[in-house]
């Protein structure tokens, strides 16, 4: 890949465009170009034609798809190019597929068409399609010679799962047996001495509820369980000395054993390891239900349950491997000051804990206190009481250290974000929150979000990457360990006469913590980037270019020119920044692609090809609002749209354990140009498509944006050969066909100016 002030010939650095002080000028840059390619001629006369000669050859056929990877994990496009034109003689009837299904066949014109297959589901194998000899001819009757093109593809669907213990961890998870199963050890796998798994021996005189507790955190606890009305399943692998023995797993609540639900499975093998799935949607006989809003952070396992040590209950047993299925996260214990549910990587404050958060307020929310949440009575919230008399600064401090401290909060360049759940009785009120220093409240920054809904639940989102008008950034080397909320910022209570509210469940970085952007739904912009520096975005993001085409390898090199330039900031004002990219050609060639890469606040490290990318979350967002431009040649060319990437952070491997292939969920969205001129577009996230899935299966575009954060957008162009499918109908496209300058040239050229946001 090129990236920028990487040129195979020297940069050409632009003049600002018309119509700002600082951003570029696309016109300007096809006037550079134009110079910077002039040269002379020869002089020769043209050499003496040749003598016609009758044509016997066939029209040659090459096919190629638009996979880059080694194995497809969803649809194929093949591109079918003639070198000579082949009229109408080429129709679906003339493909056959093995492998998948075609999905659509689409004769682009006499010398291209298109093929859409898809593989078939959850399965692994390789797509061939074939043209038969003779099935197609040129304008004077020549066929064609048989032509075939494989295409391998993995489509079995990934089981999504976090493992929350497999007794090989550097500090090893504590067990504790009761009722006859005390010898609980961690210990050599039966199978496989290097592998370490857990041992439970149920003795001769153990109680029929024998069992075990594995715990990796405080008070006998494990992390807590994600359980929603979809997610119900614990697995694990169990070995036990015969089949058709019960094993019951237990959760429950680390602070309070009266929330707990228990479910059972059978072994069906005797000596032998299995993998048994524990669905606590189906609860054991005789006790209580699976509650979503309780905490399970308890797990206990209990093996031959209801039979004692003396009725043959007894024996050897070993698991290994708990895992919760269909979610992914991170598994580390809750941090000084958390509430239930938190990680290493965040911090939460529920409102449930045993021992109650201080709530503080002032200027009239003096009546702020730990209520029952008004739609769940058994759920604990804040209620602030806005006063008829309250100043428009009212507000509450929550605390649970000394001196109405909370744990640091762990803010890093793209992480600074914090999320809470609010209740209001009118939507359209702004809800500020401040962070500050506890000993030091000079040191504060502060940022508002937006009620959206009236009488009900909502989380906002407080991204304190965009202080409040008046108030100070965020300043990372300070220490930030105070909280404050202000409902219905800068209102009086005499103008609304009193209020209640309701806030629950704030969740920010935890002090050393990592995260992704963290959060969704609030109603603010979410900014991906405020404008591009010397080296990073003005939120430290990696940015650059990158280029080539058929006549240099498809990595930019000679013949081929490629470079980059822009206005920076601080030089200019971040909205007027900007970054382009140029390709050219000294001739017309049968593939291009040339593209800007811009990655997420803090990213300068790319893709991750073992583990979740950081980004930022733009879950509930629905718009996309950036500025580009173009060189006038692409614009007035015949294939002048551009198309917008969008990249997820979460990692997928589509490969297996011993061979792993690293996969990220890909958006694209097609838009064809308003302006040749560097304009201002806004996007709906609706209107872009899934290109690359990773083999998740039922994905959305609303439902892919909510998996992981956004990790790197992209501005691409792409010529013939399409290795991107249509979007809406429409495919992404290149200069290729308009020339400028003596002697020509063939460019294209991408510009991005000012802001990347979401809303």
């Amino acid at each position: 890949m090129n990236t920028r002030h990487l040129f195979r010939k020297p940069a050409v650095r632009l003049p600002v465009p018309a119509q700002s002080s600082h951003a570029l000028s696309i016109t300007a840059l096809a006037a550079t170009l134009l110079l910077a390619a002039c040269g002379g001629g020869s002089g020769e006369a043209p050499p003496e034609l040749a003598r016609p000669t009758a044509d016997t050859t066939g029209p040659v056929i090459t096919i190629t798809d638009n996979i880059t990877a080694t194995t497809a994990t969803g649809e194929v496009v093949f591109t079918i190019t003639f070198n000579e034109d082949v009229g109408t003689s080429f129709a679906a009837d003339d493909v056959t597929v093995t492998g998948g299904t075609v999905a659509s066949f689409t004769r682009v014109s006499g010398t291209r068409a298109t093929v859409a297959v898809t593989p078939t589901p959850d399965s692994t194998g390789t797509l061939v399609l074939n043209i038969a000899a003779g099935r197609v001819s040129d304008a004077v009757g020549n066929a064609n010679a048989a032509t075939s093109s494989q295409q391998a593809y993995n489509t079995v669907v990934p089981i999504v799962e976090t493992r929350l213990v497999n007794f090989s961890e550097t500090t090893p998870p504590v067990l504790t047996g009761f009722g006859g199963a005390e010898d609980a050890t961690i210990t050599a796998d039966p199978t496989d001495a290097s592998n370490r798994v857990a041992r439970v021996v149920k003795s001769a005189t153990a109680e029929l509820w024998a069992g075990t507790t594995v715990s990796i955190c405080p008070s006998d606890a494990i992390v807590r369980l994600p359980f929603t009305s979809a997610l119900t399943t614990v697995t694990a692998r169990v070995w036990a000395p015969a089949a058709g023995i019960p094993v019951r797993l237990k959760v429950e609540d680390a602070a309070d054993p009266s929330k707990s639900a228990e479910t059972e499975a059978l072994t069906t093998v005797a000596s032998g390891w299995q993998t048994l799935l524990f669905n606590f949607a189906n609860p054991a006989a005789g006790t209580a239900a699976l509650n979503l809003a309780n905490t399970y952070n308890k797990a206990s396992i209990f093996f031959n349950f209801g039979r004692t040590g003396a009725a043959g209950g007894g024996g050897t047993f070993y698991f290994d491997d708990l895992a919760f299925r269909g979610s992914s996260f991170t598994v580390a214990c809750p941090s000084a000051g958390g509430g239930g549910g938190g990680t290493a990587t965040t911090t939460s404050i529920t409102m449930d804990e045993a021992t109650a958060p201080v709530l503080t307020g002032f200027g009239g929310a003096e009546d702020s206190t730990v209520v029952a949440d008004p739609t769940n009575a058994a759920n604990k919230v804040m209620r602030v009481v806005k006063s008829a008399g309250a100043e428009l600064w009212a507000g509450t401090t929550i605390s649970n250290l000394p001196n109405q401290a909370i744990a640091p909060i762990g803010f890093t360049a793209s992480n600074r974000t914090i999320t809470a759940r609010v209740w209001s009785p009118v939507a359209g009120v702004p809800v500020r929150m401040k962070v500050e220093n506890a000993a030091d409240p000079t040191k504060s920054v502060e940022t508002e979000a937006t009620v959206t809904t009236a009488s009900a639940w909502q989380t906002l989102t407080f991204n304190f990457n965009n202080p409040a008008a008046g108030t100070a950034a965020l300043d990372p080397a300070a220490t930030y360990n105070k909280l404050s909320m202000f409902f219905n910022f800068g209102t009086p209570g005499s103008v609304t006469g009193a209020r209640t509210y309701f806030a629950d469940d704030i969740v920010y970085p935890a002090a050393g913590g990592t995260g992704g952007g963290g959060g969704g739904g609030s109603t603010g912009p979410v900014t991906f980037s405020s404008g591009f520096g010397a080296t990073t975005t003005v939120q430290g993001g990696a940015y650059g270019g990158y280029s080539g085409s058929s006549v240099d390898g498809f990595n930019c090199g000679a013949p081929a020119q490629c470079g980059s330039g822009g206005s920076f900031a601080p030089a200019v004002p971040a909205a007027d920044s900007g970054f382009f990219y140029f390709y050219q050609t000294p001739t017309p060639v049968t593939s291009l692609y040339a593209g800007i890469f811009v990655q997420a606040p803090g990213l300068t490290t790319g893709l991750s090809s073992t583990a979740d990318t950081p980004g930022v979350s733009i879950a509930g967002k629905t718009t996309m609002s950036f500025t580009f431009g173009q060189n006038p040649e692409w614009f007035n060319g015949p294939a002048k749209n551009f198309g917008v990437i969008l990249t997820l952070g979460k990692f997928y491997n589509v490969g297996t354990t011993a061979a792993p292939a690293a996969c990220n969920i890909k958006l694209l969205a097609v838009v064809p140009p308003t302006a040749q001129a560097a304009t201002r577009y806004t996007l709906q996230l609706s209107d872009f498509t899934l290109i690359q899935t990773c083999n998740v299966a039922g994905l959305t575009p609303a439902s892919a944006l909510a998996l992981g954060p956004l990790s790197q957008v992209d501005f691409q162009a792409v010529g013939s050969g399409n290795p991107l499918p249509p979007n809406n109908g429409r495919l992404v496209g290149a200069n290729m066909s308009v020339p400028t300058g003596n002697p020509a040239v063939y460019p294209t050229t991408l510009v991005v100016n000012g802001a990347i946001t979401f809303e």
